[in-house]
């Protein structure tokens, strides 16, 4: 028998203590992250192992051994957060305040909560000696807010056996959105995400002094060219998975928002429903190749015209796309001989998992239990997860979350006073033991 409201307590207090750990990417320290973790599954007798990518750049598994009778779950996340700016925040992001109702910290979303769900759900099961059917693998990587390199990929690549026997992996992030714009709860479970291909602009002109400029300098140049490129607009393609995301949304919708969301890529060709469908910019990175530019170098000096100045995009690719069509269709847009465009890395190529499995439907009955009246849709990540290597491991990946989140508190993610309310982590964890004991459970 498990007791819910001792679990709740200690979900909290839990995660209280691994958001006071400081693991900001870079350098990551998830070494030390993985410490925590490792003292904790050693004091309920759960075998762990570290591994180390790089100097400080820990990764754990450990595992729940079932009878084998079918594949093993993956529950995994990753340890690393990203910075958070002192100056912009109430508390101390990695001071693990409580106030209000609420854990802040950096990661409290983002996502050392879930990891926490996953690490209690285990003990809860374990301290009750359930019996299991499925292996259930405990897994905290490092690297993940910088692209993986250091973690679920080097998994991938050098630990295989980590992986070895498992069906599925579950991990970011999925949530239940309740604001006044819908007439329902609108939970989703993630079944893909859009993959980086990071491209660099490099224009090259002649050098000389800053004060006597000419028009063609290579910052001129790139100025220009990323002008082009951003006023450039390639038409939107709708996935079917967006199609039934956007279709399920409008169930939950007043009859007016709901308008064109039957047949969205026919209303995109209308204009006006085309600008108000992008004034929502997850909606417009759904149904679109989308081009940040996110980081500009040019000269050392102010008083120094350099021969070359450079720009890093940061673009998104939905499933489908060919990631050399996109770099000729920048080339054409940039319209520029002078300035080059590359790939920074290699292309990462989009992959989904299908959203008619059991584990599948199994989260989207915990999610109608958690909320009563939710209308479950799948959904295609703007941003990029760990789930994108573990898929390519040939598991089925998905993001869920038993969170019940406010559209405030989703700005929080990356943002300042990133918080989680404690209800959620009491709620959460037992819904999250609960889906276990469903799909896992003998």
């Amino acid at each position: 028998m498990i007791d819910w409201g001792a679990l709740g307590d200690e979900t909290v207090e839990l995660l209280r203590r691994y958001l006071q750990i400081d693991t900001t990417n870079p350098p990551g320290n998830e070494v030390a992250g993985a410490r925590f973790l490792a003292e904790i599954l050693t004091r309920e007798g759960i075998a762990s192992e570290t591994i180390e990518a790089g100097p400080g750049r820990a990764s754990l598994r450990a595992r729940l051994p079932g009878d084998g009778s079918l594949g093993g779950i993956v529950l995994h996340h990753h340890i690393d957060v990203v910075y958070a700016d002192r100056r912009y925040w109430t508390v101390d992001p990695f001071g693990g305040v409580i106030a209000d109702g609420y854990l802040y910290g950096r990661g409290a979303i983002d996502m050392k909560s879930t990891g926490i769900l996953h690490l209690a759900a285990l003990l809860a099961l374990k301290r009750a000696r359930v019996p299991l059917k499925r292996d259930l693998v405990f897994l905290a990587t490092a690297d993940e807010e910088a692209g993986s390199e250091f973690g679920a990929q080097f998994i991938a690549d050098r630990r295989p056996d980590w992986l070895a026997g498992a069906e599925y992996a579950i991990s970011e992030i999925g949530l239940i959105q309740m604001h006044s714009g819908l007439t329902a709860p609108l939970a989703a479970i993630v079944i893909s995400e859009k993959t980086s291909l990071p491209i660099t602009l490099t224009a090259r002109g002649e050098p000389g002094h800053g004060s006597m400029p000419w028009p063609d300098t290579a910052p001129n140049r790139l100025v220009r060219a990323l002008d082009r490129l951003l006023a450039a607009e390639r038409p939107p393609r709708v996935l079917p998975e967006v199609q039934e995301f956007f279709s399920r949304m409008a169930a939950v919708l007043p009859a007016e928002h709901a308008v064109g969301y039957d047949d969205l890529a026919g209303s995109l060709r209308d204009p006006a429903f085309r600008e108000r469908f992008y004034a929502n910019r997850q909606y417009a990175a759904m149904v679109r190749t989308t081009f940040a530019v996110t980081m500009l170098r040019g000269s050392a000096k102010s008083n120094v015209i350099p021969p070359e100045a450079t720009a890093q995009i940061d673009c998104r690719m939905l499933a489908g796309d060919d990631p050399e069509e996109i770099a000729e269709w920048v080339r054409r847009a940039v319209a520029d001989p002078n300035v080059q465009v590359q790939f920074a890395r290699d292309p990462k190529v989009p992959n989904l998992s299908p959203p008619d499995t059991e584990l599948y439907k199994a989260m989207a009955d915990t999610l109608r239990r958690r909320a009563p009246g939710a209308v479950v849709a799948p959904m295609i990540l703007v941003a990029f997860t760990d789930n994108w290597v573990f898929r390519r491991a040939g598991l089925h990946g998905y993001g869920f979350s038993p969170f019940v989140i406010e559209e405030e508190e989703l700005q929080r993610i990356h943002g300042n006073d990133e918080r989680i309310s404690l209800e959620n982590l009491r709620e959460g964890v037992r819904a999250y033991t609960e889906l276990l004991l469903n799909v896992a459970g003998a």
